[in-house]
């Protein structure tokens, strides 16, 4: 009852947007028949098909009100996720699942990089034959699947991270298993699914990018308190929850998809910028599931470069925060710095890049020397707590 009553919102709002009754009335291969005629148009139904922020807040007072047994209409999560489902129609021209499938078979053996994300006490191996330093582990398949007799390797406890199998900024070549080959191996998205996934997802980034944004400005403009924060933050939790689970089903799909997404994600303009600032306004629960998605993503190598160019325009704004507060609490209330600063400064290939091109060591000694200046009493000494 629930779905029926989405997905008949969901087509109101296509009507008013002036697709054709005779193509509604066909449902999910009606919608794709008019988009593959009207191709002009994918960026406006994107955005109709995705609920308006009323439609959510309407949802979410409803749902306060009322006990789960009660509830009639349907929940944010729900209208977010029949939104998505209608999406990935438009996609993949068709059924979804059915397409995914396909992109299985063709990924099979063909994986480049594992990049398994683990927890925190996940187990996990170190090998000090075969990485390239102390911050690097493989997952215990990835091991098994290797050949690692007479290496020096330990059994470790994860604190969050990834598997660096098939990395090779991480890992020596000969430590790969046998199922991860480098980033090299993975193969381009097949043109046929790059034509009609590529302005689907574009369209959805930007209206991701806003959300985030009206989210954010809100926390600036309004007072503490306010209402109106409260339901940016909503919409923004709702829709980033829904949009992260659909990217990180289709990466574990197809490594030719995640690749994809990786590079729509880097060239949707400021939508990079927005992610890494996401944690300061997002939910924690929404937040660690999409510094996952983030961990997978950075498989890729040119978005790990391009992530880490954003990394390093935040990094010295929580720095100055820890700073003023004169507290590390800023940390754990924002972790991206301590789950991702091992992703970025510990590759061999990527920092020296990021010394050269962006000026990595002179950001870092900068926010070394604010730290020993907050630090100094009156005469210029550290002043040292026992």
């Amino acid at each position: 009852m629930v779905a029926s009553l989405c997905i008949l919102i969901l087509f109101q709002r296509l009507s008013l947007q002036g697709v054709p009754e005779e193509h509604l009335e066909r449902l999910e291969p009606g919608l794709v028949a008019y988009v593959k005629e009207n191709k002009f148009r994918v960026p406006e139904l994107v955005s109709a098909i995705l609920p308006t922020e009323e439609e959510v807040l309407e949802a979410y007072k409803e749902c306060k009100a009322s006990s789960k047994e009660d509830l009639v209409s349907p929940t944010m999560t729900e209208q977010f996720r029949e939104s998505m489902r209608l999406l990935q129609w438009l996609m993949f021209y068709g059924e979804p699942l059915s397409a995914l499938n396909k992109l299985a078979k063709i990924s099979t053996g063909q994986r480049g990089v594992c990049g398994s994300v683990w927890g925190h006490n996940d187990i996990a191996y170190r090998c000090r034959t075969c990485e390239h330093d102390p911050t690097c582990a493989i997952c215990v398949p990835c091991f098994q699947n290797g050949n690692h007799k007479d290496h020096d390797y330990s059994v470790i406890y994860t604190g969050g991270g990834c598997c660096d199998c098939g990395d090779v900024t991480a890992w020596k070549r000969e430590g790969f298993c046998s199922k991860h080959k480098g980033a090299e191996q993975i193969q381009p998205l097949p043109e046929e699914f790059a034509k009609s996934v590529g302005p689907v997802l574009d369209a959805l980034l930007v209206c991701w990018k806003n959300k985030l944004l009206f989210a954010e400005n809100a926390c600036q403009e309004y007072h503490k308190g306010s209402d109106r924060i409260g339901e940016f933050k909503k919409v923004a939790n709702e829709l980033t929850f829904v949009v992260v689970e659909m990217l990180t089903e289709f990466c574990q799909y197809s490594e030719s998809l995640l690749s994809f997404i990786s590079k729509r994600v880097f060239i949707s303009d400021g939508l990079l910028d927005s992610l890494v600032r996401a944690e300061r306004f997002l939910s924690k629960r929404v937040t660690r599931k999409l510094h996952e998605l983030l961990l997978k993503l950075l498989g890729e190598p040119v978005f790990k470069y391009e992530f880490a160019k954003v990394f390093l325009s935040y990094y010295p704004i929580l720095v100055n925060e820890a700073i003023k507060g004169c507290s590390d609490s800023v940390f754990k209330n924002y972790p991206l710095l301590s789950t991702f600063s091992v992703q970025i400064f510990t590759v061999p290939t990527l920092t020296p890049r990021l010394v050269k091109e962006m000026n990595l060591l002179a950001l870092l000694m900068g926010c070394l020397g604010d730290i020993f200046c907050s630090c100094a009493g009156e005469d210029g000494r550290l002043q040292v707590m026992h």
